[in-house]
């Protein structure tokens, strides 16, 4: 069985954080997800920029916001 790709599985992270905290921020760096998702910070910024460029998330100085 294929898993999901990393892109999937970030943003379902961080929407399932966002649950939980019952906020539309995440207070997180980009080290810290990559340490959660077990892949590299750069791969995690890469990602999360290209999400950023799809409306999909509001980057900020560690915080991400779903838009």
């Amino acid at each position: 069985m294929l898993s999901k790709k990393l892109d999937e599985r970030l943003l379902d992270f961080i929407k399932r954080k966002c649950e939980m905290t019952k906020s539309q921020t995440l207070y997180v760096t980009h080290e810290q997800l990559a340490n959660e998702l077990g892949t590299a910070r750069v791969v995690v910024s890469r990602l999360l920029k290209q999400m950023e460029d799809e409306g999909l998330v509001k980057l900020g100085r560690n915080k991400i916001t779903l838009v």
